[in-house]
């Protein structure tokens, strides 16, 4: 074996070896973005599920239908848990919590508003605002029945409400 022998071999091992560097390299990267993506998808479906199930969402959507639009919107922001997303009710952007949205993921609830026909109160003060789960048949009972709260504004859910969009786009 000669010194021209050992140089080309070893030219020839260091190239493979680049190769396989530059490949491994890229496949971590690709990998962690991919794992990355999978956990900020899965905290914005999280997120939607929980306001779904403990009826956050349908209170902040018939605050927001019924002109209390600032109310609906802190109740929403203090239970999403995200640093940077939108939240759209019926594509009108409710909150713009701005970040980096080149990875963007959407998850879209549509809610059907689980109230049977009738008057409803919204109630409460100025830092916490809710709306009542009886219904009333006048407007006057519902009246009364909230005059402890300073705000207390007797609302009536038709039938005609369907079903609502609600889009969160979860970004990076």
């Amino acid at each position: 074996m000669n010194s021209l022998d050992i140089i080309i071999g070893t030219i020839i091992l260091l190239i493979g070896l680049s190769y396989w560097t530059v490949s491994v390299v890229q496949y971590n990267n690709n990998y962690i973005e991919m794992v990355k993506s999978d956990y900020i998808l899965s905290k914005g479906i999280n997120t939607l599920e929980k306001l779904c199930e403990d009826g956050t969402l349908e209170k902040a959507i018939l605050l927001y239908y019924f002109g209390k639009v600032n109310e609906s919107k802190r109740l929403l922001e203090s239970n999403i848990p995200l640093s940077h997303y939108l939240l759209y009710i019926d594509d009108n952007l409710i909150i713009n919590k701005s970040g980096n949205f080149n990875n963007s993921y959407y998850v879209l609830a549509i809610l059907a508003i689980n109230r049977s026909e009738g008057w409803y109160v919204i109630y409460g003060n100025s830092t916490n605002i809710e709306i009542s789960d009886d219904r009333f048949l006048s407007y006057n009972e519902a009246y009364r029945e909230y005059l402890n709260y300073p705000i207390d504004m007797p609302v009536y859910l038709s039938r005609s409400i369907g079903t609502v969009k609600v889009k969160l786009v979860v970004g990076s």
